[in-house]
């Protein structure tokens, strides 16, 4: 795994993995970000990256201008990954990382930001319930942008917010702004 563009352009992301997690492939990131660069700017703006895992999402965000990114994971031994390598690549003081689930983290006093990636894995059912508490509670910076990965059988269409979706192999990103 590596990142695509940006000032790390081609750095690799050393992370053995975890039986848990499923990075967002490379085709997919690369499609999520030139999703988002023919719609908006990402320089000087904020993200969090809810299920964060491998971190690469976020990272790819810094990379391509974004001033700051919020991690936020459950797994200690994927926190333990992310603060490593938030000192290896010197980036202690860009980046927040919060050891917690991502439904109470959403129900605290809201920061929000112009970017929120949720990458919550396949099997998890309440990405709904997440998405409501964004919207809800004002996590997103008017004009931003919230992209759910989730399976193919899921549709958001309907949802308040949807601005369009696409599909990658096994799975699919859903864009909303609200």
């Amino acid at each position: 795994m590596r990142i695509l563009r940006g000032k790390w352009r081609g750095r690799s992301i050393p992370f053995v993995g975890a039986p848990q997690t499923r990075p967002l492939s490379e085709r997919a990131r690369e499609g999520l970000f030139n999703s988002l660069e023919t719609r908006t700017t990402l320089s000087g703006k904020t993200v969090i990256d809810l299920f964060a895992g491998s971190g690469a999402v976020g990272l790819e965000f810094l990379s391509r201008g974004a001033a700051f990114c919020t991690f936020v994971e459950k797994d200690p031994h994927l926190i333990t990954y992310l603060k490593r390598l938030a000192e290896t690549w010197e980036l202690t003081k860009c980046v927040q990382i919060i050891q917690n689930d991502v439904i109470a983290f959403l129900q605290t006093p809201p920061k929000p930001a112009d970017f929120i990636y949720i990458g919550a894995p396949y099997r998890y059912w309440q990405r709904k319930t997440v998405l409501s508490l964004i919207r809800t509670r004002g996590w997103l910076n008017p004009g931003g942008y919230c992209i759910l990965e989730h399976p193919l059988y899921e549709s958001y269409t309907d949802w308040e917010g949807f601005v369009h979706s696409a599909r990658y192999l096994s799975g699919c990103l859903s864009f909303f702004t609200w």
